[in-house]
């Protein structure tokens, strides 16, 4: 019987100890209404659109959220007549949003490592969360893609439709961000 106890505890305490964790785990933002797709026209140096397809197919372009550890899944899409690369970025942890005083707006980041032909170029995707003080009346709540922050700057993404898209001009050093 004292053998049982004893085995009994060690299970226990074992359990304890393998439960008890000082990673944070990521838990994505919830809502109603999520307007995180992400559409990219890559063009060279000369403003010249380079071929999507062939950038995804060589593993020219891929697209890793810090935080999650999740590399996007990127798909070429037409949009507007134009081939572009699309994702979806992941939505900011649940614990890093700043939320006003009533609680109705809050803001977040999520911190992304886009790759371009070996080029790494860490940007800040800010979201904003809006909720209705009256959610059964006005919809509930929802979050979007505010503004992308690259090498100290900031712009607001082309939004249509719920697609936000932005063009980045590469020429392999002097890269730049724009709407597109």
């Amino acid at each position: 019987m004292k053998t049982i106890k004893m085995l009994f505890s060690v299970l226990i305490a074992s359990t304890v100890l393998c439960s008890c964790s000082n990673d944070e785990e990521y838990s994505p933002m919830v809502a109603s209404s999520v307007l995180n797709s992400l559409y990219v026209s890559v063009s060279d140096k000369q403003g010249e659109p380079m071929n999507s397809a062939e950038l995804l197919s060589d593993g020219g372009f891929s697209v890793i959220e810090k935080k999650s550890k999740k590399k996007a899944k990127v798909a070429v899409r037409d949009y507007e007549g134009t081939e572009m690369l699309a994702f979806d970025v992941g939505l900011p942890d649940m614990k890093s949003m700043v939320y006003n005083e009533d609680r109705t707006e809050a803001q977040g980041t999520v911190e992304l490592v886009m790759n371009i032909k070996g080029m790494k170029m860490p940007m800040i995707v800010n979201f904003i969360f809006t909720s209705s003080k009256d959610a059964a009346m006005f919809g509930g709540n929802g979050i979007r893609i505010k503004s992308i922050e690259y090498s100290n700057k900031a712009i607001r993404p082309t939004e249509k439709m719920g697609i936000n898209s932005i063009r980045i001009r590469y020429d392999g050093k002097n890269t730049a961000i724009e709407p597109w």
